[in-house]
């Protein structure tokens, strides 16, 4: 595993347990796009992280 996708691995750790702590309207959205993402950096997925989240 490379460096950069263990720092990309901890930011959406990190965003996890923010949204965690925080009440948010769309806290479901975001949850099920940040499971999304680890679970495609987990299964070794090619992820470009310049494309933006809709």
């Amino acid at each position: 595993m490379s460096t950069y996708e263990i720092g990309a691995f901890e930011a959406l750790e990190w965003a996890w347990n923010v949204l965690r702590t925080e009440d948010t309207e769309n806290k479901a959205k975001a949850t099920t796009q940040i499971r999304d993402m680890l679970f495609k950096l987990g299964s070794g997925t090619q992820v470009d992280f310049k494309q933006s989240l809709a």
